[in-house]
């Protein structure tokens, strides 16, 4: 009997391992992040700046482009545009499928973000990630009051990472309409 019982417990173990996290792995809160670089500047827009991208391979020039709902604008390379995304706006390839968005009071629960993309646990910003194929990069940015939650949307990292990141390091403020 004793020895039945722990086979059950060891085949339903391999076959909750088997289909993915076992199942006490999604109740679980990950690790607190504790990066001590800073990622986002957040500086006020100025017309006369010229701000380069790292877009696959080169430094490209980036074009200003203002949310339309939020006093934050970011520079984007050629062949990128703002998108609907859901109700948000969203800003890259949507046909590539690396994007940036911007919100502000997100209703992002942070118990679903359990993955970790680590080229980015240095940074201060990033809180985690959400990994079902699709990679999704959340980051927490206080700004004159404001809480805005930024998202990076990639499949291919090694890709959209040093775009993303060149644009988040971009984003700036404009004054409100």
């Amino acid at each position: 009997m004793k020895k039945t019982a722990i086979g059950f417990a060891l085949l339903l173990l391999v076959v909750l391992t088997a289909c993915g996290k076992p199942a006490w792995i999604g109740n679980q809160e990950a690790e607190p992040l504790k990066g001590t670089e800073q990622l986002f500047d957040l500086k006020a827009y100025d017309a006369g700046e010229q701000v380069t991208l790292n877009w696959e391979g080169s430094q490209v020039p980036g074009t200003f482009e203002r949310h339309p709902d939020l006093p934050i604008g970011v520079y984007l390379p050629e062949g990128a545009e703002a998108f609907k995304m859901g109700n948000d706006t969203a800003w890259g390839f949507q046909s590539g499928q690396i994007f940036m968005t911007v919100t502000r009071n997100s209703l992002i629960d942070p118990s679903l973000m359990r993955d970790r993309t680590e080229e980015l646990m240095n940074y201060k910003e990033y809180q985690g990630s959400i990994n079902d194929g699709r990679i999704a990069d959340f980051f927490k940015v206080e700004q004159g009051g404001e809480t805005y939650v930024v998202s990076f949307t990639y499949l291919d990292k090694a890709k959209a990472l040093p775009l993303l990141l060149d644009m988040a390091k971009s984003l700036r403020t404009v004054s409100e309409k």
